[in-house]
């Protein structure tokens, strides 16, 4: 009778065990996720710079020139193929300001500010330097005055830009609403935890979520840097952009998953129940 109560004691206490791993994992897992995707891809400062790597680079022109190629179209400006009218650098300042706009940390209406931003870098930065064709384009928007704007506005689907940006910052809102309440979960569970262990047990769960946390981070975050690897996603519209620019930042948490796993693994090892 004893020996039945007291397997069915640790029965329960291994069930209990289990049962905090998984919320503990999922809570971590939720948090450090929140944290890289805000300090990340809703961050102006890092995305300029990671649209100045090599690999991104390539993205960000062949992107901003589609566009440029279309407002030629629209003005009258055409020209004999989709050649790439502007440069690295040309192209850069204006995906620079488009960040800024996008992920700027409020409720964006106005689209005539970046359509103006964008109209001010193709006329200070088209010089006599530039392709003849780009010269002409700068050339037809001077003629079009108060309309051109309103051309790069359409050319340049900044309509589409707008939403995305909302889009950014409600993200950015709610981020910031989970991870509160991922952290007040994560006291109180940690609490209930301390209670109902040992110290040594304490830091066994502790670790072993933190290396299962570690586990789905890598595995999720390398599906997502491999998608545009494996998958042609250049004709998935605004959404495909984002998965080329975004698969380097998804090796970025692969890393961090990877760190989370082998910080972990020792502590785990060490305060193991048969150690």
């Amino acid at each position: 009778m004893t020996s039945s109560t007291q397997t069915d004691l640790r029965r329960v206490t291994q069930e209990e065990k289990h049962q905090y791993q998984k919320a503990l994992s999922f809570i971590i897992l939720l948090i450090v996720a929140l944290v890289m995707v805000s300090v990340t891809f809703l961050n102006p400062f890092f995305m300029k710079g990671q649209i100045r790597s090599d690999s991104n680079q390539v993205v960000v022109v062949r992107q901003v020139n589609k566009h440029f190629n279309t407002l030629a179209r629209e003005i009258g400006a055409r020209q004999s193929d989709d050649a790439n009218l502007l440069t690295n650098k040309q192209t850069q300042l204006i995906a620079d300001h488009i960040i800024d706009y996008t992920l700027k940390p409020w409720f964006k209406v106005n689209k005539l500010t970046l359509a103006n931003d964008i109209l001010y870098d193709i006329n200070l930065n088209i010089d006599q330097g530039a392709s003849s064709d780009a010269q002409l384009v700068q050339e037809k928007l001077k003629k079009q005055g108060s309309n051109a704007p309103y051309e790069v506005m359409d050319a340049f689907s900044l309509s589409t830009i707008t939403v995305g940006g909302n889009v950014a910052f409600g993200l950015l809102l709610l981020n910031i609403v989970l991870m509160i309440m991922a952290v007040i979960s994560l006291r109180s569970l940690f609490n209930e935890i301390r209670a109902a262990f040992t110290k040594k047990m304490l830091i066994h769960v502790m670790t072993a979520s933190n290396m299962w946390a570690g586990f789905w981070l890598m595995l999720v975050a390398g599906i997502f840097a491999l998608i545009p690897v494996i998958i042609n996603v250049e004709a998935v519209a605004v959404l495909g952009y984002l998965l080329e620019i975004g698969s380097s930042i998804f090796l970025d948490f692969v890393i961090v998953g990877v760190l989370l796993y082998v910080f972990s693994a020792i502590p785990w090892k060490i305060t193991s129940p048969n150690n």
